[in-house]
């Protein structure tokens, strides 16, 4: 496989686009691809969500993000917040 195909395939796997098309726009085997993804689970240079482990999209010129949703953000958080002790609002006396 070419360097093309390679930085093509990586640019499709980030935006969710399954193996079959992945192989039908390049031109390439099903299970070529499959055995890429397999032998290069991890794509350089890319950024997981904390709480779900999916690719982030991030946008050029931006602040680099964490999280791939804001569902994934406020349930991220509302996990970390309770295990760290905080259960509610403290009642005024």
């Amino acid at each position: 496989m070419k360097q093309y195909d390679t930085d093509q395939l990586n640019q499709l796997r980030l935006h969710g686009v399954p193996p079959s098309a992945i192989a039908r726009e390049l031109g390439l085997s099903v299970n070529t691809v499959k055995s890429y993804i397999r032998r290069h689970p991890n794509i350089e240079n890319t950024v997981r969500c904390q709480w779900c482990e999916e690719p982030v999209l991030q946008s050029a010129g931006r602040k680099q993000k964490k999280f791939c949703s804001d569902r994934c953000r406020i349930t991220y958080w509302n996990h970390r917040y309770r295990r760290e002790g905080h259960h509610g609002r403290d009642k005024a006396s």
